[in-house]
């Protein structure tokens, strides 16, 4: 692993290969295009100086360079999550009977 991220600093440091795409750097170092994704995403290699050096989203496979979802299937994601808690707590609410209104109609029926 190690001599693959050597192999993959060394391709990148020199200039004309600055501007390689993922799959370019792949096929001239023989890394894997998962590997050097995986160097992206744990911040060894710094995509801010290769423009464009990027792995595809987990989702749709758009270009990224951080995370591993892009923000259009972020957002997406996120709003199904929350319309799921909320029917969840809606359903919990329909589920669970109002306690103090429960207490209140007891005192009522016992007078």
């Amino acid at each position: 692993m190690e001599r693959e991220f050597k192999i993959i600093t060394d391709f990148l440091k020199i200039e004309e290969n600055r501007c390689a795409s993922i799959e370019e750097v792949s096929t001239f170092t023989d890394v894997a295009v998962k590997r050097i994704a995986d160097f992206i995403r744990d911040g060894r290699i710094y995509v801010e100086d290769f423009p464009n050096l990027g792995y595809g989203c987990a989702h749709c496979g758009t270009l990224i360079q951080r995370q591993m979802l892009c923000a259009g299937c972020f957002e997406e994601f996120t709003s199904e999550v929350n319309k799921t808690l909320k029917a969840d707590k809606l359903l919990e609410g329909l589920n669970k009977p109002d306690e103090p209104a429960q207490a209140a109609r007891y005192w009522k029926l016992r007078n």
